[in-house]
């Protein structure tokens, strides 16, 4: 199979190689996935650039990539929660990234299923952000019926943070470009602040 690797780390060249690899084998809690589209985020950048191997040590070469939408091809027998043919996304955990590929082995627990109403590349563009405004909602013990203020909320991650914490049943200010403010305020925003 195809597999985009990181092969060095430069910190002013960012590169990938394309190279034939072998097909994953899974174990039994994992899902075999066939990848229909990968995002690309600023993180995958930072690890190409060698800026997060104190945290995450990577062998190179590696294959890149952190969150994907795909089709399950084959599931371990200890998994319960997907069947053939299912759409699936993830954030893939930092020690076993590689969404840059024909297949991944995925474990079980990282997958989720992907509504209908997205689309591959949607849904290819969503887990690492949601998955980080999650996180960060759950550090700052967000409460119902709280108001939080998301700085720079016409941005790609305030797009993401909007609709979370409007979900969380949050009071929801934001700031940012006021040439899209209409389309933040359709997101929920219950208040704009325009300087």
């Amino acid at each position: 199979m195809k597999a985009a690797q990181h092969t060095r780390y430069h910190k002013e060249n960012i590169t990938v190689t394309i190279t034939e690899i072998e097909k994953p084998k899974i174990s039994s809690e994992q899902v075999l996935v066939r990848v229909k589209a990968a995002g690309v985020n600023p993180l995958d950048n930072m690890i190409s650039r060698g800026e997060v191997k104190l945290i995450v040590p990577y062998s190179l070469p590696q294959i890149a990539g952190n969150e994907f939408v795909g089709v399950v091809e084959e599931v371990g027998n200890q998994v319960k929660n997907f069947k053939l043919g299912e759409r699936v996304f993830a954030r893939l955990p930092l020690d076993s990234i590689g969404a840059f590929a024909e297949y991944i082995a995925v474990d079980s627990k990282a997958l989720a299923k992907v509504p209908e109403y997205l689309s591959d590349v949607e849904a290819a563009a969503i887990p690492l952000t949601a998955l980080t405004i999650m996180q960060a909602l759950e550090l700052m013990k967000a409460e119902e019926g709280k108001t939080i203020f998301i700085s720079g909320g016409t941005g790609g991650v305030g797009g993401m943070a909007i609709p979370i914490a409007k979900a969380k049943g949050l009071t929801v200010i934001t700031n940012g470009d006021v040439a899209n403010k209409e389309r933040v305020m359709a997101l929920g925003v219950d208040r704009f602040i325009d300087l």
